[in-house]
């Protein structure tokens, strides 16, 4: 039995952060900013990671880190980025057994650019590692405790069935969803009234609810979608936290320096849900979530400052 099976993305990242990339505003994006390079230009670079990344071992490594029992259901291809993501999940104490490496298949890898403001840019090569239904053991999955689910590369069948499956065995269910589930609203929102945390950062909520976050209708219209706790980040406006029974919490950023904002998503979703799972106070697992991922962003990569129990309990 596991404390929490992460499902989701599994990916190699690289990451390359550069004086010379240009942060500027630009009306064209959601965030109001781009990052830049001069056409034909060579630029030297200040940093360089390689390491794994994807929302299912990110999550795993908080997990573990935070003194739980995890383990990551993912698809890696049968190669050595797919070799080089698997060692270090072991090395940091997540279980691997419930990762899989289709023959002939490619692990996705991204390029990380991160600007000098921690900003970044990423660019993401998906190859042919889609997890679905037919790569999964059903019967090992209904001893477990909770599901933490994130980007499942659109596949709402799956998404369907995993929310099914947990619902019939009593599985607490936290979802993260990507782009690409987001899109299909239709079929996204009536399985959000089975998620016991549900995750979303302001542009997602917005789009979703077809509401700006000020509209005086946007919390009444997340707490109707029925999850038991819903948060939506702010990236460094910090977070707001919904409750079913009508807690409305809001937190702050902590006030840091930040080195590369990857990964603070996914260090504060697992480890609100870590807290909740060591039986926290919403008060505080929202404390924990914003701790954590305020600690990640000030390093490089989206698991190299991600704390263990002992750190995010220290006062």
């Amino acid at each position: 039995m596991f404390d929490v099976i992460t499902i989701g993305g599994a990916t190699a990242d690289i990451f390359v952060k550069s004086d010379s990339l240009v942060v500027k505003q630009d009306k064209d994006f959601n965030t109001g900013l781009s990052i830049s390079l001069a056409h034909s230009s060579k630029n030297e670079v200040s940093q360089s990671l390689i390491c794994s990344g994807g929302g299912a071992t990110n999550t795993a490594v908080s997990f573990s880190r935070l003194g739980l029992k995890p383990t990551c259901l993912s698809l890696l291809g049968n190669d050595p980025l797919g070799e080089y993501v698997f060692q270090e999940l072991g090395k940091n104490r997540v279980d691997t057994s419930f990762l899989i490496h289709p023959r002939g298949e490619k692990t996705d890898y991204s390029i990380i650019l991160v600007a000098p403001d921690g900003g970044r840019a990423i660019l993401i090569n998906r190859g042919e590692t889609h997890l679905e239904e037919k790569h999964i053991t059903w019967e090992n999955l209904n001893q477990n405790k909770w599901f933490y689910i994130s980007s499942l590369e659109g596949n709402i069948d799956l998404l369907e069935k995993l929310i099914g499956f947990a619902k019939e065995n009593n599985i607490k269910v936290a979802l993260n969803p990507g782009n690409r589930e987001l899109s299909q609203k239709n079929r996204l929102l009536p399985l959000i009234k089975h998620i016991e945390f549900l995750l979303l950062n302001r542009t997602e909520s917005e789009d979703l609810l077809q509401l700006d976050i000020d509209n005086s209708s946007f919390w009444t219209k997340l707490k109707s979608l029925g999850a038991n706790i819903a948060a939506v980040t702010n990236g460094r406006e910090g977070a707001h936290v919904l409750t079913v029974d009508g807690q409305n919490l809001y937190s702050p950023i902590i006030n840091t320096t930040p080195v590369d904002e990857t990964g603070a998503g996914d260090a504060f979703g697992s480890t609100f849900v870590a807290a909740l799972i060591h039986q926290k106070t919403i008060e505080e697992s929202l404390f924990w979530g914003i701790k954590n991922s305020a600690s990640v962003v000030s390093f490089m990569g989206a698991k190299t400052g991600l704390l263990t129990l002992d750190q995010v309990n220290a006062t």
